[in-house]
């Protein structure tokens, strides 16, 4: 006796492809049950079996993948609704009351039994599914029986004739510097040839078809020579080669990206942001801005800026409590230990038009050093303000004001300034003498006078008046005269100049 119900089966994809190695088919099973009869159909049950196994009869390895549902048009008074769902025990689907109770598919009416996500088995072929159902009613008033009707219906399962599934095989991501690279990996039947182009345009035959009249389905994967340094797109062409002349049939993409990416040509952006802290380097008309994550202005850490020119309103040192340059209208202010108080500067070299400084010190700390009071120039040494020495090649003043004037080393024959004049000492502190091609002064207090020459004639000045010696000797020497005038020149050059009154000191020339 038939089925008292009509049974019809639609598949997407139609026909269901089988699944590829690596790769499996994913399909969706309608089960449309139709009551054909002028009156109701009363049922107990209806069950869908599918065969399981990796044959090419079986629809899927794993029917506990599979989703099952149940959708209907039509509403029985006092009826619950229906469910759809997979059964262990029976190994089945089954469309049933979950309390145990008898339903009703109205006459003329139908509802769908939904198999989704099926993971298709790999090999190609007819499937036979059985429909189970006990019922009875229908134009006859048949009773529910114990026994069931069985339906059996069939399906194709098909290989795919076209590749797919073109994909990087682990990550689209590719570390280049760490000797990483793309693997492209693909499904498809082996009676195809496959070429793979890259974005230049060069298609390289990575695979050939294969000879026979059976196809196969399988897995297939290459890997470009040179690793992709930035965003790169691949083609995957499958087609046929005839007469040495290809012919393509088919075209799949994949794009894969470089972990750091590298451009020969350079590269055009308004900005660059890093990730996850959103610091940004944007390019402006006039150069370069960097931003931090807050969009405040950044900063710039590098071993060497070279720059014709910086704008800042501060330099500071990489540490925290370094020193500073702020820069003022008026010129450079030098700070110390991130602190306004005033810091030191350290050069080999100044070169500037002028220095203010309160003082000047040398490089050690207890180096002699200068101050510069209102009234002049203070030299001190060491660290302390007791006065320091002044060593030059020659100095040209306008006014010494000195306690003493000294020789060099080897010749510390010494001038002294006391209330009354000037006092010259030899290197032993005695009193020394005065070498001079003329001396000019107003007045002369010697206890004696001497020639130049060794044994010349000497005069001394006793209080009784004047004593002329010869020859080094305490012994009365001679005195000689002639007229006036041959007393005054020799040679007819003055032997001495008388001074003016009232000019003294004498002026320069004089």
């Amino acid at each position: 006796m038939p089925s008292l119900l009509n049974y019809a089966i639609l598949t997407d994809p139609n026909p269901l492809l089988a699944s590829q190695p690596g790769a499996p088919s994913v399909g969706t099973l309608y089960v449309i049950v139709s009551n054909t009869h002028q009156s109701e159909v009363r049922w107990d049950f209806i069950d869908v079996e599918v065969p399981v196994g990796s044959g090419p009869d079986d629809l899927t390895g794993d029917p506990t993948a599979i989703s099952a549902n149940l959708e209907k048009d039509y509403t029985v008074n006092r009826e619950p609704e229906p469910t759809f769902d997979w059964d262990k025990t029976l190994g089945r689907f089954r469309a049933h009351d979950p309390s145990g109770g008898r339903l009703t598919l109205p006459a003329e009416e139908s509802l769908i039994l939904k198999l989704e996500n099926i993971p298709v088995s790999d090999l190609a072929g007819l499937v036979r599914l059985k429909i189970h159902e006990r019922s009875g009613g229908g134009d006859d008033n048949l009773p529910v029986r114990r026994a069931r009707f069985t339906t059996t219906l069939g399906l194709v399962k098909q290989a795919p004739k076209v590749p797919r599934n073109f994909r990087p095989e682990k990550d689209s991501l590719v570390d280049a510097d760490a000797g990483g690279n793309v693997v492209l990996a693909w499904e498809g039947p082996d009676n195809l040839d496959y070429w793979i182009r890259d974005p230049q345009g060069n298609e390289v035959l990575v695979q050939s078809a294969s000879q026979g009249p059976r196809v196969t389905q399988r897995p297939y994967t290459w890997s470009p020579p040179v690793a992709p340094r930035r965003g790169t797109t691949y083609t995957l062409i499958a087609g046929t080669t005839v007469a040495a002349q290809q012919h393509q049939g088919y075209f799949l993409t994949t794009t894969v990206h470089a972990l750091v990416p590298g451009f020969d040509h350079g590269t055009r952006t308004p900005w660059v942001e890093q990730a996850p802290g959103r610091g940004r380097v944007a390019f402006s008309a006039t150069g370069v801005e960097i931003h931090n994550g807050t969009g405040a202005p950044g900063t710039v850490l590098a071993g060497t800026v070279d720059a014709d020119r910086v704008n800042a309103g501060s330099v500071h040192g990489s540490g925290a409590g370094d020193g500073w340059i702020d820069f003022p209208q008026g010129g450079v202010h030098v700070h110390k230990e991130g602190r306004q108080d005033r810091g030191t500067v350290w050069a080999d070299k100044a070169d500037v038009n002028g220095v203010k400084t309160a003082w000047v010190q040398g490089p050690g700390d207890t180096d002699g050093w200068i101050e510069f009071p209102p009234n002049g120039l203070n030299v001190f040494h060491g660290q302390g303000r007791a006065w320091g020495t002044v060593w030059a090649d020659r100095a040209d003043l306008n006014g010494v004001t000195a306690h003493w004037a000294e020789g060099p080393d080897g010749k510390k024959s010494r001038i002294a300034f006391t209330e009354t004049g000037v006092k010259i000492t030899d290197p032993e502190k005695k009193r020394g003498t005065i070498v001079a091609g003329e001396t000019n002064v107003r007045s002369v207090v010697t206890p004696w006078v001497s020639g130049p020459q060794a044994g010349a004639g000497w005069i001394s000045f006793p209080n009784e008046g004047v004593d002329v010696h010869r020859d080094g000797e305490v012994s009365f020497g001679r005195i000689r005269y002639a007229s006036y005038k041959e007393s005054q020149t020799v040679n007819d050059r003055p032997v001495h100049r008388r001074l003016p009154p009232y000019e003294w000191p004498p002026k320069s020339g004089n």
